[in-house]
């Protein structure tokens, strides 16, 4: 391969890397909420979604810096597999586990936050159960929680 492209293909091989990695702690972050909303430990969630954040932050940034190289490499707005194709085979080859990988990982993060955000809507609707009780609430047929007033708490005594 050429020498021009030879150095954006390296920081492009660098980028996905950081990508997977930076996924799968994103995963492991997703995993850390789900735990804590399932064991009730809810303290620890502020702390999860704060560092959340932040790599979320960081796969805004690789992203961008893979889209730019990706551009100077030819690549516009093609796909891994279509990249690939592109390739030639040597490095095709080097590439395509890393690929695989990231799509993998992907995945994995894809799942973990749907189950965080499932354990997380459960919690949820529990902690509106208990205010709903506090205040005297009910449910409507369909089990959510009415925090008005039952109606016939509404209801007044009068004289006929």
């Amino acid at each position: 391969m050429e020498q021009q492209t030879q150095r954006p293909l390296e920081e492009f091989t660098t980028v996905i890397k950081d990508l997977t990695i930076l996924a799968k702690q994103i995963t492991d972050l997703e995993d850390a909420k789900a735990l804590a909303a399932s064991e009730r430990r809810h303290q620890l969630l502020d702390g999860y979604i704060q560092r959340e954040q932040a790599c979320i932050l960081k796969l805004r940034g690789l992203e961008q810096h893979r889209i730019r190289l990706a551009e100077a490499l030819g690549w516009n707005s093609l796909t891994f597999r279509q990249i690939l194709e592109k390739m030639p085979p040597q490095e095709s080859k080097s590439i395509e586990p890393l690929f695989l990988e990231l799509k993998s990982q992907l995945n994995r993060m894809q799942q973990a936050r749907k189950a965080a955000e499932q354990i997380m809507k459960v919690r949820i609707h529990e902690i509106n159960v208990a205010i709903a009780q506090k205040e005297g609430g009910s449910y409507d047929t369909e089990g959510n929680v009415n925090v008005s007033p039952p109606h016939a708490a509404k209801l007044k005594n009068t004289y006929i």
